[in-house]
């Protein structure tokens, strides 16, 4: 049997594994063995005029896909950015403006000959689109490839890691470890997000940028410039930078993340969680995922608050520690905003456990699961991810499976998936639904 053999062998085998009602029996059989290749689309296609260029950045043409989101490349006056989809090319090119904002008010060597030149030497290092994008895009798939794999993956992990630990060690030893392992996440924690000073706060505040953003150009820049002129005429020289239409839930919760260093923010969060059903252990483990930046755990804890009469509101934050790469994590709490659209729709009952993406149960028995990807095609790694979170959802009383997908779906990535027992509802990022600040 040749590789594509067994492939399509695991897909059957996954459909059989979730049967039950007669439509989680669709997916035994595939239509065909072909997938069919993520295309690479022309900027001016998905992307209006005002976003695509502006002052001192363009975004490279064409832009790939990896068969869910679209690999966005920024070329600048500043170096270049990766933007993995839609929101985050929105919240890149407005990190351009705010550079552009620093060149004009500060002192310009600063940008131009300072941090600017220092960090466009880490950036290109880790974008390699123009000049490798085939091996680039394939990597892309695997970094979010987690959130598909539920519980059942993770315990096989946890599972290994535990015996590991066991083999010719006592429990004191098992609990030191345990207790070595929390101290190391509260570190790097720190080290990475805690200590901005007041002037950094402020500068950040002003720009309209996230100041726990991975864009090292910018931090760089913010950083030296607030120790060259911290407050002298600030205001006097600020003209501002222009909203990025679409920053949605993530521009709001940088009201919250501005003023108040994330430790008091978090502990004004943790009545809230513990009334969720966390316990302490979880939530030290949820404040101390590292992918989790305080800005995104903000913006988990408003799309929650939203989720109004809901019952198992704790899942989203448990599912959120095992996130594992800044990806998983930009593409999952976008997919909880999602979740909130709906919840506004059509009141939802309660969130389901043990799956990866935000999914929840209707009192009619409906399951609803949400991804915020941007453009999904029928990929080798988008049928196994499909196998995967059919493997991890309910079956008992369950009369339908809808995904809602935050953008747009490809013919024959419906038909598959339709086939295999989903109702699609796409494009549902073209709305927003509001979200409490903290």
């Amino acid at each position: 049997m040749g590789p594509r053999q067994k492939w399509v062998g695991r897909v059957a085998y996954g459909a059989v594994i979730v049967a039950g009602p007669a439509w989680a029996l669709a997916g035994a059989a595939s239509t065909t063995e072909d997938f069919e290749p993520p295309p690479d689309e022309a900027v001016t296609t998905l992307l209006p005029a005002t976003l695509a260029a502006g002052e001192n950045y363009r975004i490279v043409d064409p832009v790939h896909s990896d068969g869910l989101m679209h690999r966005y490349a920024i070329e600048s006056r500043y170096g270049r950015f990766d933007a993995y989809g839609r929101s985050e090319l929105e919240l890149r090119v407005h990190e351009v403006m705010a550079l552009n904002q620093l060149a004009t008010i500060s002192k310009l060597d600063v940008i131009a000959g300072g941090a600017g030149h220092r960090a466009v030497a880490d950036v290109n290092t880790v974008t390699r689109v123009a000049t490798h994008p085939v091996r680039t895009v394939r990597l892309i798939p695997k970094g979010i490839a987690h959130l598909f794999q539920g519980y059942v993956e993770q315990g096989k992990e946890a599972a290994a890691d535990a015996r590991q630990g066991m083999s010719g060690s006592t429990g004191t030893d098992q609990n030191h470890r345990a207790l070595e392992k929390a101290e190391t996440a509260v570190r790097r924690y720190a080290e990475r997000y805690f200590g901005l000073t007041d002037a950094e706060r402020r500068w950040y505040q002003k720009l309209g940028v996230d100041p726990y953003t991975g864009n090292t150009v910018l931090r760089k820049a913010i950083h030296e410039d607030a120790q060259l002129d911290a407050t002298a005429n600030f205001g006097a020289r600020f003209i501002g930078v222009p909203r990025i239409a679409g920053l949605g839930i993530a521009e709001r919760a940088l009201d919250a993340v501005d003023h108040e260093d994330p430790a008091l923010i978090r502990a004004r969060q943790r009545d809230t969680l513990i009334g969720y059903g966390l316990s302490t252990q979880e939530i030290d483990r949820f404040h101390n995922t590292l992918v989790m930046s305080p800005t995104r755990q903000v913006m988990l804890f408003n799309a929650t608050q939203s989720l109004d009469g809901v019952a198992g509101r704790g899942e989203l934050f448990r599912h959120a520690t095992g996130l594992t790469s800044d990806a998983e994590a930009q593409v999952y709490v976008n997919s909880v905003s999602l979740l909130v659209i709906v919840h506004h729709q059509q009141p939802l009952q309660s969130v389901l456990a043990d799956v990866r993406l935000p999914a929840a149960r209707l009192a009619d028995g409906r399951l609803i699961v949400c991804g915020a990807f941007d453009a999904v095609s029928w990929t080798q790694d988008v049928a196994e991810g499909d196998r995967q979170l059919r493997e991890s959802l309910p079956v008992d009383g369950v009369t339908a499976r809808d995904l809602y997908l935050g953008g747009s779906v490809s013919a024959r990535a419906r038909a598959e998936l339709e086939q295999r027992g989903w109702q699609i509802h796409e494009n549902l990022g073209a709305t927003q639904a509001p979200a409490p600040s903290t």
